[in-house]
């Protein structure tokens, strides 16, 4: 249960008003705070109390609560506006913070300067708004009831009090006087005692206790458990499906060809209630394992301008891009594009080619590089001969093993300006983009992103392959 340890206010400056139920499970608590002391406000307060009384709030469930607040709030604002342009304040605007409670869980609305925090036996952290700097905001910052002109957006938020935790709600001038002297938060209720004779003070002190009613833990019946099993069935044979990597469809295919294979099996044996033609379950099987690939397109994901010309294929990893122009192999990260590093060689480079925690740099020169991904060199070796040009457009084929959204695979051929997605098991074009300029280079398929590295004209572009499984 939660209890309530200390409460103290002004009024009408400030009032702290709550009321529970007989069984301690459910409350709701108020306050508001205001600068001023003016006698209108006896109005104002009234009637925030009163539209409270008058909401039924007792009988708001704790689905419901967190939309109540809203709804409630949002109309209870305009009603105060037109009240507070009409009063002689200075400042049209109410301080106010409402929780209702529900057993150890409290959802709650804030607005102006009334705040909370909640605390343990080591710690003390902000619920809600935090009390820092709120000083420097302006009267529309601070979003104070009644003020603004347009809508007051109040987020209801929601709090779960624990055993031997407190929940102190206090306004931001007690705030910012205790909250920074405290070395030990067990000490802070004792601390915002001393301020009881400080002008216009408030605060709320609720503690939470050992629950009195607590949650019996009920055995799983029969049907729940049977449910339970068939639902986590269900579960991994779709996961299995998605991204089995086409078993079943293999063993299927593989009893096909064995049924198929059977010499025994003769007409007589098939009762003759069932009248499926063998012809057309052939056919029928034959459809299914001939399926084209799931649905697939190709998306400009982003694209980057490039200062220089590019000469090979794109090379990639988990985190970067590698592009060469001549002699120079350049490094961006993909995430951001931006460049990671920059780095000449003697001799022009002809490929590039990631292996084991290394980049595999060959050079004109009969030369090849080792290098880490940060640039840093790690070997030199010569070659024979000179190194030969790595093809800039050749044919890909993604597998399912490649991407395990596929069902089987595919191949990617580039040309001038585009670059189609074919079907090989039927020759269909599954899908085609095309580009508003030759294609420079096209590099091989990244199945860590998903997508196609190709440059196009002086820029860089990445094109994504969308499947809707």
């Amino acid at each position: 249960m939660i209890s309530l340890l200390s409460r103290e206010a002004c009024p009408p400056r400030s009032i702290c008003e709550y009321s529970a139920s007989k069984d301690g499970r459910f409350a709701w608590f108020l306050l508001t705070w205001h600068p001023e002391k003016d006698v209108v406000l006896e109005e104002i307060v009234a009637e925030i109390k009163l539209e409270i009384l008058n909401s039924n709030i007792n009988n708001i469930s704790r689905l419901e609560i967190e939309k109540w607040l809203k709804t409630f709030f949002a109309d209870l604002h305009w009603k105060l506006h037109a009240r507070l342009r009409k009063s002689s304040l200075v400042e049209k605007g109410i301080s106010l913070f409402f929780g209702v409670l529900y057993d150890h869980e409290l959802y709650f609305v804030q607005s102006g300067r009334i705040f909370a925090i909640i605390t343990d036996a080591r710690s003390i952290r902000p619920a809600g708004k935090d009390w820092q700097n709120y000083q420097v905001q302006s009267q529309q910052g601070l979003q104070l009831f009644g003020y603004a002109d347009n809508d007051l957006n109040l987020k209801p938020c929601r709090l779960y009090i624990a055993e031997k935790h407190r929940l102190i709600v206090l306004s931001g001038e007690l705030a910012q006087k205790i909250i920074p002297r405290v070395s030990d938060p067990a000490t802070i209720d004792a601390l915002i005692e001393t301020y009881a004779g400080e002008d216009n003070p408030l605060w709320l002190v609720l503690e939470g206790r050992e629950r009195l009613i607590k949650p019996k833990h009920r055995k799983l019946s029969r049907v729940q458990v049977s449910s339970i099993i068939l639902l986590s069935l269900t579960v991994l044979t779709a996961l299995y499906m998605a991204f089995g990597n086409r078993m079943i469809d293999q063993l299927v295919h593989k009893t096909r060809l064995s049924v198929q294979k059977e010499k025994t099996l003769r007409l007589e044996q098939i009762p003759t209630t069932l009248k499926i033609n063998t012809e057309n379950i052939r056919n029928y099987m034959d459809r299914i394992v001939s399926l084209p690939a799931r649905n697939i397109s190709l998306e400009v994901a982003w694209s980057t301008e490039l200062p220089y010309t590019v000469n090979l294929s794109p090379a990639f990893n988990l985190y970067n891009i590698y592009l060469v122009a001549g002699s120079r192999l350049i490094a961006f990260d993909k995430k951001n594009r931006q460049l990671l590093w920059s780095k000449s060689f003697a001799g022009e480079i002809r490929s590039v080619l990631q292996g084991q925690g290394n980049l595999l740099v060959s050079l004109a020169n009969q030369q090849v590089v080792g290098l880490k991904e940060d640039g840093s060199e790690t070997w030199q070796q010569s070659l024979p001969t000179e190194s030969i040009v790595v093809d800039r457009f050749a044919p890909c084929e993604i597998r399912s093993a490649d991407d395990p959204r596929l069902d089987r695979s595919i191949v990617v051929i580039p040309s001038r300006r585009g670059i189609s997605i074919i079907d090989p098991a039927r020759g269909e074009t599954l899908s085609s983009i095309t580009l508003k300029r030759d294609l420079q280079a096209l590099s091989a398929y990244d199945s860590f992103a998903n997508c196609f590295y190709a440059v196009v004209d002086g820029a860089i572009l990445c094109i994504e392959l969308k499947i809707e499984n």
